[in-house]
């Protein structure tokens, strides 16, 4: 597990292959330290039912918005591992509470420019959270990833993490 964390899992994220990146990663975490793993896995579940309505409501929310504006996508949601959780606890020395993508959406678009009107569009209808926008498709990452992220305060007041990417860059992210 030690050696699949310092050498597989890296290996994976250099070559762009998220998916695969995560699983490894969770799955060593798993046997390093079940007990953080399980005490995530509680916290996530209890914050789940919370943000379950609000999850469906904001997702058929954001489609009818891209749909007024002419814009066909595919949104789905997604969760970060318990790794990724902890990661990002530890590196940033906050509280579950504080981690404002554990839940997100990915917007899946037909081209670049629909991923920057969409982006436009959703910052116009809320307000983004300072500090929280990268553009990875002028400046991809290293191993090729590109995506917009950006986080808002929606409609419930909650915030929200959301990924904005065409099917091509979409399926680099996941297969590399």
């Amino acid at each position: 597990a030690q050696e699949t964390m310092e050498i597989y899992a890296p290996l994976a994220d250099r070559m762009g292959i998220h998916r695969i990146r995560d699983e490894l990663e969770d799955l060593s975490f798993e046997i390093l330290n079940l007990d953080a793993r399980k005490l995530i896995q509680t916290r996530l579940s209890e914050i789940k039912k919370d943000k379950e309505d609000i999850f469906v409501s904001l997702s058929l929310e954001i489609k009818n918005l891209l749909v007024d504006n002419n814009l066909k996508a595919l949104i789905y949601g997604r969760e970060k591992t318990p790794f990724s959780i902890w990661r990002k606890l530890q590196k940033k020395r906050v509280s579950l509470e504080q981690i404002t993508d554990i839940i997100g959406f990915r917007i899946i678009l037909e081209s670049d420019e629909a991923c920057y009107r969409t982006l436009g569009i959703l910052h116009k209808k809320w307000n983004c959270i300072p500090g929280k926008f990268k553009d990875y498709i002028s400046s991809p990452k290293i191993n090729g990833y590109k995506s917009l992220h950006t986080a808002i305060i929606g409609s419930y007041k909650k915030p929200i993490e959301i990924q904005i990417r065409t099917t091509q860059m979409h399926d680099f992210a996941e297969r590399g």
